[in-house]
């Protein structure tokens, strides 16, 4: 649980902060959520290197 709340954390930072710059709320989503699974997956992959 505490993994997704990082992911859509950081997924929001990111979205906000592109919103900020570029007034642009379909662009800052789609970065928002591309980071956000980023996050999730790197996570896991740390989580499967370290087996």
């Amino acid at each position: 649980m505490p993994t997704f709340i990082l992911g859509v954390l950081l997924g929001a930072i990111s979205g906000g902060i592109t919103y900020g710059l570029t007034s642009d709320g379909q662009l800052a989503a789609i970065v928002g959520a591309i980071a956000a699974v980023l996050t999730w997956l790197g996570i896991a992959s740390l989580i499967l290197a370290d087996d």
